[in-house]
């Protein structure tokens, strides 16, 4: 065995026998959890460097850099695992130099010819381009969002313990962050002009507002502000707060509660002012959450949280979310509930903000959410999202219960789409969510459960887990296998996917 991951190795034997995390008893047997990440560690590390080096071509990558890892470097700062934390924050390094620092910006018109403006700055910022000098928003804030968390959490971290890894991770990262989250939040000054311009639209998704047709250049706040009040006469999905937004809030909230630790490892030059924009999202964001009572198989009222339930009907990617049935849906089949909630796996963006604010509202005088809010959104995914079998545990693809088809045709791809239950259930394990256990025990037996199958040798639960877990994704009309977990040889994808599901059972 190489000589660091025998060196892992000791570390985890050694954490093992002080696991009691979170108030709650970990799932399966803490040490077997433990030696499957280690073992699925080599190949899952060759997959994030695959897509670093990808990045020359599409900054896309990041939203898979980001996604592929979050779970695991939340887990190795719950285990105070440093080996593990400098492995995954030298890889973040690597993107660096995939930066570029400019004085020109890309503003998208949003109108009939879908023109584009490069405008020049009277300052230089950070970004990530694509080919045609475009910022991809949802993968740098995707990516910006786990790097804030990763400075967050070494803020906390006596300066003598900081590693080389740690020290150079914030100083080099700290500019851009604080590029990224002024421009976002507050917006960038165009030379010699004195109105902030943004990166955001109003006219999402192929919205066009009655009144005003080509709404652009708007800062976060300025976004937010506006669907809080439902300012947007399009249809009910172009007044969502949606994923980027929720993943800079969520990115910015981490980031500044780093810089108010009394031990804290940077400054925000900024702060002030975003923590006062930030303060505002999250008053209009803790509106978008309504409560509401359901009845359990036993027929006991239950009290559940939802966010922005109904928001998305009407959006194409889930005109089929009432359609459940097993062959692929054509146009006769096309059917969506009026209350539609988000897909399970977009969904894990409401979880991420849910669990920074828990965790830092302290920090900003916030009372949203209180534990009581947080064992209600279990709740919620719990009887609704799960299947509530025990025996064979799946989860329906939207939050709202519905469990029809999920992006049917998806960007002009003929016969691409999620069948129920696929979406839903790789969306629950790879999306955070076993870390909700600690507000319902259930949750552990059911994914200590999924955990057994995964390595279990009876072709009962191979021919289970084969049926809904390996065969993720419809494509020309036919059911395809993308993952292969029973494999001697595991193959990084395969990998990647269970460190995720294993990383979040803590």
């Amino acid at each position: 065995m190489n000589t660091k991951y025998f060196k892992l190795l000791i570390i985890i034997t050694l954490l093992v026998t002080t696991s009691g995390l979170n108030g709650y008893q970990t799932f399966a047997t803490q040490s077997q959890i433990d030696s499957k990440i280690l073992e699925l560690w080599s190949p899952s590390k060759k997959s994030i460097t695959t897509s670093i080096k990808m990045l020359k071509d599409s900054p896309i990558e990041l939203y898979f850099i980001s996604s592929q890892s979050y779970n695991l470097l939340h887990y190795a700062f719950v285990k105070k695992n440093s080996f593990l934390i400098d492995e995954l924050l030298e890889l973040y390094l690597q993107t660096i130099p995939y930066i570029k620092e400019t004085k020109s910006y890309n503003i998208p018109h949003i109108n009939e010819k879908n023109e584009i403006t490069t405008i020049a700055l009277e300052n230089p910022i950070y970004i990530w381009k694509d080919k045609g000098g475009n910022e991809e928003v949802i993968s740098s804030s995707q990516f910006l969002f786990v790097i804030s968390f990763a400075m967050n959490k070494i803020s906390s971290i006596p300066n003598k313990e900081l590693t080389k890894s740690m020290k150079s991770f914030i100083k080099k990262f700290s500019p851009i962050l604080e590029s990224h989250y002024k421009r976002w939040i507050i917006g960038v000054k165009q030379k010699d002009k004195e109105i902030n311009i943004g990166s955001f639209s109003r006219r999402g998704w192929g919205c066009k507002d009655n009144r005003n047709n080509y709404i652009y250049a708007r800062t976060l706040s300025q976004m937010i502000e506006e669907l809080g009040n439902k300012s947007y006469y399009g249809a009910s999905y172009c007044n969502v707060i949606a994923d980027p937004s929720l993943l800079i809030i969520s990115g910015l909230g981490y980031y500044l509660a780093g810089a108010e630790q009394k031990s804290r490892a940077y400054n925000i030059e900024s702060k002030e002012i975003l923590k006062k924009h930030f303060i505002n999202a999250i008053t209009v964001l803790s509106k978008k959450f309504k409560k509401s009572t359901i009845k359990n198989l036993k027929s006991k009222p239950v009290e559940i949280l939802s966010f922005q339930e109904g928001s998305w009907y009407g959006h194409p990617d889930y005109n089929y979310s009432e359609y459940n049935g097993s062959t692929f849906p054509q146009e006769n089949k096309l059917k969506s509930h009026p209350s539609v909630g988000i897909d399970v796996a977009h969904g894990s963006r409401v979880l991420y903000l849910l669990e920074m604010i828990k965790e830092n509202k302290n920090k900003f005088n916030i009372e949203f959410p209180s534990d009581n809010d947080m064992k209600m959104f279990t709740d919620g995914f719990f009887y609704k999202v799960f299947n509530q079998n025990f025996q064979k545990p799946l989860f329906k693809n939207y939050m709202n219960g519905s469990n029809g088809w999920f992006r049917v045709n998806y960007s002009s791809r003929k016969g691409y789409g999620y069948a129920p239950y696929q979406i839903g259930s790789s969306g629950a394990l790879l999306g955070g969510y076993p870390r909700l256990a600690k507000y319902n025990k259930k949750l552990e037996t059911i994914f200590t459960l999924l955990f057994k199958k995964f390595n279990s040798t009876k072709k009962e639960d191979q021919k289970f887990i084969h049926k809904y877990y390996e065969n993720a994704i419809w494509m020309e009309q036919k059911e395809r296998e993308v993952y292969q977990f029973y494999k001697k040889d595991i193959n990084p994808k395969s990998a990647i996917f269970l460190i995720n599901f294993y990383s979040s059972m803590i």
